[in-house]
């Protein structure tokens, strides 16, 4: 499955009313409109896992304004929280973070 995909079955588990869903559409695709929002794709699909698992508009617009602020910020915290709280680790430990978040994405975007 494509990032557009995962992206358009997120949304619909998301917001199973199709009113929800265009008002989150809606707002999440303000994010990627100027030249320097990139992974537009991606950064929704982040904003989307830090909004939780029963996600309301409020969420989104706060990380939506965050990632309109610095997608990368929003990137982080979605796709790497365990290292972006521990920079400093090294070795096994920041091998253990790297799969620990990398783990916990994918079964995010397979759920």
């Amino acid at each position: 499955m494509d990032i557009e995909a995962r992206l358009a079955s997120k949304l619909t588990k998301l917001f199973p009313e199709k009113e929800d869903r265009t008002e989150a559409i809606a707002l999440l695709e303000t994010y990627g409109q100027e030249s320097y929002e990139q992974e537009p794709t991606r950064v929704r699909l982040a904003i989307l896992k830090l909004a939780g698992q029963s996600p309301n508009i409020a969420e989104l617009k706060k990380y939506t304004d965050a990632a309109k602020g610095d997608f990368r910020d929003v990137l982080s915290w979605a796709e790497y929280p365990r290292q972006s709280k521990s920079w400093s680790a090294k070795g096994a430990e920041k091998q253990q973070l790297i799969e620990a978040d990398l783990n916990e994405y994918q079964t995010w975007l397979n759920t």
